[in-house]
């Protein structure tokens, strides 16, 4: 619905000091004349005016928005090392070369950003973003820079200045940001994310849309840019701010799944979900009370406890996939691996085998119960229920296809003890191994895990296996004692006796290793001189011979 704003709409921007931002294009080309806006649009700008002369925001300018979202206790940036040219190259091409300028960003955000910059040189402003997000990525280099952190920063510097936008993205990936979200690491692009759409679908599904369907095909093809830019370019800016500060409130992911359902809802009764451009229509019909009075609500379309079964219930099944003969399959394992097709289809055998004959897989029953009505049954705050959801949680995860601990433990000594050069298999360490590469914590590694933790330990270069046991920590910074003992698993027995062994320790030596500091061992004299790696004609074959003692025995 539309209606016409009369001149005295325009004099009451006037007396109220109000400015309209947007640049004049083929529908306004006059802001002195007589407007048509639409209803919601009006609302919407009204609305964000008062949050911006209430809460003080303006361009790179710390304001109450910040305290009221993650706390105003001060906090410290310690930055190490510069960013790699690399990640400068690529952050330069979304942010300097004017990808994320606020001409870009949907009808309503272009306004609300347009009007914080206001009275700042583009080159500037280009320039805060770029500093934000490379500060980001020195301390999440294992996450990196993704397309879509570029808008995410881009709004936070119209809320606070450069260290707090970097403080609000931080408590954004530490508290809020699904596991794995933005990962790319181990053949499982963005698991994280897709687990969300299939968990998004799942509910939309047990809603009984009319239209489902087409509303799966939006998804598939819009969902990128709907959630790995939490909705930003989905809502309007009240609507937005809106779903951010509930975000922040909850510490949870759960009101942007909640926002995107409503917001698919309310677009499907009134467009078609089949149209090109229908990102840029949807801010326009969602109403920010509306969506205001659903985010009160803890539990709306789903309790949390159902959202956690529905993505586990996901990475369960995924994991079959693995080890099916799939063409498709065996590209992507190769390409992140260092095998071949053949050997990956060699180990492939010996791995689905094991499973089957030695008990240890655990097969999704058939008279399981309805994740929702489970979640229904155990939804509450009492520790007994807490302990049932755990248990059951567990219980979902234990479904996953593929070895456990001890198996991986035994394979691993088999293999030590009949095939490689290294010392005695030390299983603390390879717990460590096995943790890492589990990555939904199921106590079960599946065979895309599998495989690739074998790449790094029998193919893998130095800096490769410095990588992954790096990332078994916090990967924050690992103590003098912790970085030592991995060192000791990764260099073969006969050259740490050496004494070009203890000079390099004595190099390297820090109280503490940051990630950096660990890029930097791997440049070391000793290591590029002593790379070792295993022949690759014969690694399939022990793997192979290691599963077929370990059942003999």
């Amino acid at each position: 619905m539309f209606v016409i704003i009369a001149v005295k709409i325009v004099f009451k921007y006037m007396q109220l000091g109000i400015q309209l931002y947007a640049k004049p294009n083929d529908f306004v080309k006059d802001f002195n004349k007589q407007q048509r806006v639409c209803d919601n649009c009006f609302r919407d700008y009204t609305h964000y005016q008062q949050i911006i002369q209430e809460n003080g925001l303006k361009w790179n300018t710390r304001s109450l928005l910040q305290s009221k979202w993650i706390g105003n206790q001060e906090r410290q940036i310690k930055m190490e090392i510069s960013i790699s040219e690399n990640d400068k190259e690529i952050i330069g091409k979304d942010v300097l070369a004017g990808r994320t300028d606020a001409f870009l960003f949907n009808y309503s955000l272009r306004e609300f950003i347009t009007q914080c910059q206001q009275g700042y040189d583009q080159s500037l402003i280009r320039a805060s973003i770029n500093r934000v997000l490379q500060l980001f990525v020195t301390h999440y280099p294992i996450i990196g820079y993704c397309q879509g952190m570029n808008f995410i920063v881009t709004v936070l510097l119209c809320l606070s200045d450069e260290e707090g936008a970097f403080h609000i993205m931080n408590h954004i990936f530490k508290f809020i940001i699904p596991p794995r979200f933005y990962s790319n690491s181990q053949g499982a692009t963005l698991i994280g994310f897709q687990a969300e759409l299939y968990f998004l679908k799942s509910i939309i599904k047990g809603l009984n849309v009319q239209n489902s369907e087409q509303l799966f095909n939006f998804l598939d093809v819009s969902g990128p840019q709907m959630l790995l830019t939490l909705l930003l370019q989905v809502l309007n800016t009240s609507s937005l701010l809106i779903t951010w500060e509930a975000m922040f409130k909850r510490k949870s992911f759960i009101p942007i799944d909640q926002a995107t359902i409503f917001s698919l809802l309310q677009a499907a009764k009134c467009l078609d979900m089949n149209q090109q451009g229908l990102i840029e229509e949807i801010g326009k019909i969602i109403k920010h009370s509306d969506l205001a009075k659903l985010l009160s609500k803890e539990n709306a379309y789903f309790p949390p406890f159902e959202r956690q079964v529905q993505i586990e219930q996901y990475y369960s099944q995924t994991s079959q996939s693995w080890v099916d003969e799939d063409k498709l399959i065996l590209f992507r394992l190769k390409k992140i691996t260092n095998f071949d097709t053949e050997e990956i289809l060699q180990i492939q055998k010996e791995f689905k085998k094991y499973c089957l004959e030695s008990g240890s897989l655990c097969i999704i029953r058939k008279d399981q119960k309805d994740a929702k009505q489970q979640a229904k049954l155990t939804e509450s705050s009492d520790g007994d229920d807490l302990e049932i959801q755990a248990l059951f949680i567990q219980q979902i995860k234990s479904q996953k296809y593929g070895i456990n601990k001890e198996a991986f433990l035994g394979l691993m000594e088999q293999f030590h003890q009949h095939y490689t050069k290294y010392q005695v298999l030390d299983r603390h360490k390879y717990e460590l191994v096995f943790s890492l590469f589990d990555e939904n914590k199921s106590e079960l590694l599946d065979f895309r895990e599998f495989l690739t933790c074998l790449s790094v330990l029998l193919r893998g270069s130095f800096e490769q296996k410095l990588k992954m046991f790096f990332t078994a920590h916090t990967g924050s910074s690992l103590i003098a004692q912790e970085f030592h003992t991995l060192l000791s698993i990764i260099i073969p027995q006969e050259l740490q006796q050496n004494e070009e062994y203890q000079q390099f320790l004595y190099r390297i030596q820090l109280p503490q290793y940051s990630y950096q500091d660990m890029l930097l061992v791997s440049q070391d004299p000793f290591v590029l001189q002593n790379e070792y790696q295993r022949e690759k004609s014969q690694t399939s074959i022990m793997i192979a011979q290691s599963f077929n003692h370990m059942k003999n025995h």
